[in-house]
């Protein structure tokens, strides 16, 4: 990756989805799409990619999703991380960053490829294909923790990355406003989304600060019988082991109050 060279792409080989035969009107609540998604409100340009031939139909179910999400539909001739470059240099070459392009290795593990390149003005590959331009991914929701490592690699490691955590739908309400972009702003802050889908720890170590809606974690409430203004709150063991980690690793936390004047600050 060339330095400065932000990601600015995505491309996602439809079989990656987990979308199966299930009806249009069910796409909103594919997991799947909801993170890539993401993407688009952080002004990357995302397709789904497919292998000629294909059905109609499915070709129809592809295009219908895309439609959806706001995505592109991207046909293409091979698989192959050679040929496919190529192909997406001459339909993106308008594209000035650096392209992903993910693909499901099929009995295999890790179980997904990510191969990264740019593009240059000639709509040429600039980037040779070796070990180096691929990183691996046991899970599709390890691929906002990818972005945010080759940026901070490709750009600046003063680079702030900012982890957070909250429920998708006041995230993305926050997200559709600007907030929390997973692409560099020009204040020098990168803004990484928490799963508890993945270990905690090696999402810690992107990480300089923590940004979270303590609310969105909480599971019991109890009061203290010695007195009415006394209580203990119980979070969620992913939330805990967030708190935990962050001492260990002497990040900074910021709880509620201070979310609306970090937000404003992108």
């Amino acid at each position: 990756m060339l330095m400065g060279e932000a990601v600015r792409g995505v491309i996602v080989d439809h079989a990656l989805l987990q979308y199966g035969t299930i009806q249009p009107e069910n796409f909103k609540s594919n997991g799947t799409l909801s993170l890539l998604r993401k993407l688009l409100f952080s002004n990357i340009q995302t397709a789904i990619s497919y292998v000629l031939p294909v059905s109609a139909e499915r070709v129809n179910l592809l295009q219908t999703m895309a439609k959806l999400h706001s995505f592109e539909c991207l046909p293409l001739t091979a698989s192959s991380p050679d040929i496919a470059s190529r192909e997406i240099a001459q339909t993106w070459s308008h594209i000035s960053g650096t392209i992903l392009y993910l693909l499901p290795n099929h009995d295999a593990s890790p179980k997904i490829t990510c191969t990264y390149f740019s593009i240059a003005l000639d709509d040429e590959v600039t980037s040779a294909f070796h070990n180096s331009n691929r990183i691996y991914m046991e899970k599709l929701e390890e691929l906002p923790l990818t972005i945010c490592h080759l940026n901070k690699k490709a750009i600046s490691n003063d680079l702030v990355t900012v982890g957070y955590i909250m429920k998708p739908s006041r995230e993305e309400d926050f997200a559709k406003r600007g907030a929390f972009p997973i692409c560099p702003t020009p204040n020098g802050l990168m803004f990484l989304p928490l799963t508890f889908e993945l270990p905690i720890s090696k999402q810690l170590e992107e990480v300089d600060v923590i940004l979270h809606k303590a609310t969105d974690e909480i599971v019991s409430i109890e009061l203290n019988s010695s007195s009415e203004s006394s209580y203990q709150i119980g979070y969620t063991k992913g939330m805990q082991e967030l708190q935990r980690l962050t001492v260990l690793m002497n990040l900074i936390w910021y709880k509620d109050c201070m979310m609306q004047h970090c937000l404003f600050q992108v």
